[in-house]
């Protein structure tokens, strides 16, 4: 794992400005040449500091990619956090109903636009998971993902759909209906290139980012309610069998 110390000289404060310094400049190279393509001594140099302050603060390079998958998953929990708990509060009340975990579910994807929309290191974030995503980094990076985020959020997620479709969270079509619903706000970063061309878009700003926002969560309530509708028609088919 990463170390996490500050600078021997200059105390804690200055340590923790250098290191993040370090992160973000890796940030950034690691979304733009991977982690093959990214050398310590470019991070280095694009972060300002010397080439042995990577190796006092993080081993090597692996060590300063896992610090890259800690930071965002650490942002992601700074807007994440309260939503989650909401949701899993609204999940464990007897009294929740489909209308209560619809919008429940839409908070949820409404944080996770805001969150893409309003972080200004939102590109490179977006360069550099989608490589992870795609597999191109260390196995102990996905390790740190995995445990940190995808097994508190995704239960979450997987529980309201199964709610809503009358499946259990651990079904295997509920978990194909997640995957595929709370991928819907990461595709339109994912695919930048790909969306800014058939949208005729210059950019994706605050402006275009407001109206994906409107149209995902309106196309994720008429999916829900659709989902709600097709469930109670098959339990009520079964009870007329």
């Amino acid at each position: 794992m990463a170390r996490h110390r500050p600078a021997a000289e200059g105390g804690y404060q200055r340590g923790e400005e250098t290191r993040l310094r370090i992160v973000e400049a890796a940030l950034r190279l690691f979304g733009e040449r991977g982690f093959e393509g990214a050398s310590t001594r470019d991070i280095a140099k694009e972060a300002g500091v010397n080439a042995p302050a990577l190796q006092y603060y993080f081993d090597n390079k692996e060590g300063v990619y896992i610090a890259c998958v800690e930071h965002f998953v650490a942002r992601v929990w700074e807007h994440l956090a309260a939503p989650v708990s909401a949701a899993e509060a609204t999940l464990a009340s007897p009294n929740a109903d489909d209308s209560d975990l619809i919008e429940t579910y839409l908070a949820l994807q409404g944080s996770f636009v805001s969150f893409l929309n309003d972080s200004p290191e939102a590109r490179d974030w977006q360069l550099f998971m989608a490589r992870e995503r795609a597999g191109l980094g260390p196995p102990a990076a996905f390790a740190v993902i995995d445990e940190r985020l995808n097994r508190r959020l995704f239960p979450v997620t997987a529980s309201i759909i199964g709610r809503l479709t009358g499946r259990e969270p651990t079904d295997e079509v509920t978990r194909i209906r997640t995957i595929a619903i709370d991928s819907q706000v990461a595709t339109f970063r994912m695919l930048r290139r790909h969306v800014l061309s058939a949208l005729e878009w210059e950019t994706i700003g605050p402006e275009q980012m407001a109206q994906l926002r409107a149209v995902i969560l309106e196309q994720t309530r008429m999916l829900l309610l659709a989902l709600v509708a097709a469930r109670d028609a098959a339990q009520q088919g079964a009870g007329r069998g």
